[in-house]
């Protein structure tokens, strides 16, 4: 079965679940959004403010530059992870300063838990799956990324195919990772091990253990910052991250990095977009959620690396030539269902402590 086609089989019920259990939403004023309207009021705004969406992340270097020349705004980014887009969204209620971000969708129950994302449905709303999008508007997965290694050949003489593969001597001191408590790719990265040793989001355990037997085993490098930098310097010779991740860094740094998809399990890690219900900047972010999601931004998102949200989006043949083929994601998990996917991600988080301070 197509992957793509399984995914939507897979998600089928998370909007269904976030749905049913999400409060509901705080109620607003019917608005008309024209296109000239909401340029208008951004050029009157003059600038756009984001969080987590840095230019080196799928493209959005690119993808920033084309909504500025496009809108006539400044943009500006504040690069951090989703759960401190929370906490800064939460101590920001009352005097806001971000417009728009991007999340991990293992933290969306919090977004709309706390109320903090606007509803709006961009102008692609239609064409997105319904399993991709909230009903009330509220958040759009616009692209996912593959649990994947990222292996530094300079420097390891055999890449690594499997989770198993990591436990082996000759990767002493030389895999990095980074902490779930702040890390989506982190907790992706935990339940691809556990899918790859008999578990899965009901029993995260096994990935747990693993990662226990690969800091015991002195493989796993603590102490080091999952980064760049890290991996340019030589610190970090075997990472796991995304897929787009790492075909980013590989072009950041230009060292010969491959990418290498764990043949036993990975996992496809979900991102979502949204406005915050505060925005200072409302048509900018608007406009902005406009572009992502179009077939533009969609084939820009792929250029970076990144697997777009709309199936029915045609990338160009050289963007298509650029990512690895679908033969190479093999055993490939999605969330099952909202409720279960977000309590794996919990349940790791809450078991990390016996990684990093157990005996």
């Amino acid at each position: 079965m197509n992957k793509l086609v399984t995914l939507v089989v897979l998600i089928a019920l998370l909007t269904i679940q976030l749905t049913s259990c999400a409060p509901a939403p705080t109620p607003t004023a019917t608005v008309v959004d024209t296109e000239a309207g909401k340029i208008a009021g951004a050029k009157a705004e003059g600038q756009i403010v984001s969080y987590g969406m840095t230019d080196d992340w799928v493209n959005l270097g690119a993808i920033w530059k084309t909504i500025q020349t496009s809108y006539s705004v400044v943009h500006t980014d504040t690069d951090m992870t989703s759960a401190e887009q929370i906490t800064r969204l939460l101590a920001e209620k009352d005097a806001p300063v971000m417009d728009v971000a991007d999340i991990g969708f293992d933290f969306v129950s919090q977004l709309i838990s706390n109320n903090l994302a606007m509803s709006y449905k961009n102008t692609s709303w239609d064409k997105i799956p319904a399993n991709f999008k909230d009903t009330d508007g509220r958040w759009a997965v616009a692209y996912w990324g593959a649990i994947s290694f990222l292996v530094n050949t300079d420097l390891v003489k055999n890449s690594p195919q499997t989770w198993d593969d990591l436990l082996k001597p000759e990767y002493r001191d030389m895999v990095c990772s980074r902490d779930p408590n702040k890390s989506t790719y982190a907790t992706g990265a935990v339940l691809a091990a556990a899918y790859a040793h008999g578990g899965g989001e009901s029993n995260v355990q096994p990935g747990l253990d693993f990662f226990k037997q690969l800091r015991d085993n002195g493989n796993w490098r603590q102490g080091v910052v999952l980064n760049v930098a890290s991996v340019q310097k030589g610190e970090c010779p075997i990472s796991i991250v995304y897929d787009f991740d790492g075909f980013a860094k590989r072009d950041a740094t230009g060292l010969p990095l491959q990418v290498i998809i764990p043949q036993d399990a990975t996992v496809g890690m979900l991102f979502a977009e949204y406005i915050s219900i505060v925005a200072p900047h409302p048509n900018a972010a608007k406009l902005e959620q406009d572009f992502l999601l179009s077939d533009e931004g969609q084939i820009m998102l792929a250029q970076g690396y990144a697997h777009p949200a709309r199936t029915d989006v045609v990338l160009p043949a050289d963007v298509t030539a650029k990512l690895l083929p679908e033969s190479a994601y093999g055993n490939l998990h999605f969330p099952t269902s909202f409720n279960s996917f977000t309590a794996a991600m919990q349940n790791i988080v809450s078991g990390w402590t016996t990684i990093t301070t157990g005996p």
